[in-house]
């Protein structure tokens, strides 16, 4: 054998070594293109999966927290609707000023006087406004107008015995105290 026959196949083996080690290259080449677009396809499909839920929960909380500030919004215009309301309640139960020298005793004879009045105004506003109440103001409002409903038998005419004047002061406190209460619970909720 020749150096040119030598260089021939050695060529030849080379050529055929290199040729198929290009097509190998390529093939594994393409090959990896697609595996790597398919787990590209597969990582984008999943994460747009959780993108969507990840929307959709955070949408349901939106609407969620939207209907229970709603709620919200509208029991604190009921209560204060009903806290105004009181307030005005409150201060026709009290008697006009009818002379300069008139104490808290003789406010009481008249508020004793009007036990009548003073229960259907507090049986009224309980059944307009009972149901948002708090426990502690409805429980005062009652007391006050139990109070009224059984004061009322204790005038007999123009004279107020002392039971139906202790009982028109302690029904005052009673309403003073409610009040209170109903303008906490409302200032409260608005400053938050």
């Amino acid at each position: 054998m020749n150096l040119t026959e030598i260089l021939g196949v050695s060529g030849a083996v080379l050529g055929s070594l290199g040729g198929g080690a290009l097509i190998i290259f390529g093939f594994s080449n393409w090959l990896g293109k697609v595996w790597a677009n398919r787990l590209m396809e597969k990582e984008k499909a999943d994460h747009t999966r959780a993108l969507e839920a990840l929307r959709t929960q955070l949408t349901q909380e939106t609407e969620s927290y939207k209907i229970k500030l709603k709620k919200s919004e509208f029991i604190f215009e009921r209560e204060f609707e009903a806290t105004s309301e009181f307030v005005n309640l409150l201060r026709s139960i009290l008697p006009p000023l009818s002379h300069p020298q008139m104490d808290w005793d003789e406010a009481c004879e008249e508020i004793a006087h009007d036990f009548k009045n003073i229960e259907k105004l507090l049986s009224l506003f309980m059944s307009k406004h009972g149901a948002v109440l708090g426990a502690e103001a409805k429980k005062l409002i009652s007391s006050a107008l139990g109070l009224a409903a059984h004061g009322k038998f204790l005038i007999q005419g123009p004279e107020v015995p002392r039971s139906a004047s202790e009982s028109a002061n302690t029904l005052f406190e009673k309403l003073a105290k409610a009040e209170d209460v109903l303008l906490q619970q409302v200032h409260s909720q608005s400053s938050t």
